[in-house]
């Protein structure tokens, strides 16, 4: 498992880096709006990644669940057994 998350983010990283090195205004954008998403508001962040990984799962976007959900732990969420009371 830390294999595929280290050649995750050795992707991610490389992908970002070649992305926002092309200068096209629309993609700084997108970054910007993303980052500013994410910013603690109404709801707090861990709450929107929880959102974002949601999202993330019901479009089936495998980077995109591997990004929330690390973002989510980051944050503090837990897994939890939800057959507990």
């Amino acid at each position: 498992m830390k294999k595929r998350i280290d050649k995750f983010h050795e992707h991610r990283t490389r992908m970002n880096e070649k992305i926002l090195g092309a200068g096209f205004l629309p993609f700084k954008q997108f970054f910007s709006l993303d980052t500013k998403t994410y910013v603690k508001g109404a709801l707090d962040e861990r709450t929107k990644e929880l959102m974002g990984l949601v999202a993330s799962m019901v479009l089936r976007c495998d980077d995109c669940v591997s990004y929330h959900l690390e973002r989510c732990v980051s944050l503090g969420a837990k897994r939890r057994n939800s057959m507990r009371p």
